[in-house]
């Protein structure tokens, strides 16, 4: 018969290793969709003048 003696606290680690992933990539996109929102909404305010062009975004893509 095979002892599971320990199995408990691994399946406990990798559930915690699971949800610290999920909630780190989760919490970078968020970040980065408010980003985006507020430097949109920041370029809008400050344009220069009414039909000036606003300059292009800042990209984070490599």
């Amino acid at each position: 018969m095979k002892k599971n003696k320990g199995q408990a606290i691994v399946e406990y680690i990798l559930l915690i290793v699971m949800i610290a992933v999920t909630v780190a990539v989760s919490i970078r996109n968020i970040n980065l969709q408010i980003y985006n929102l507020w430097t949109g909404l920041a370029r809008q305010v400050a344009k220069p003048c009414a039909s000036c062009d606003t300059p292009p975004a800042p990209s984070f893509k490599k």
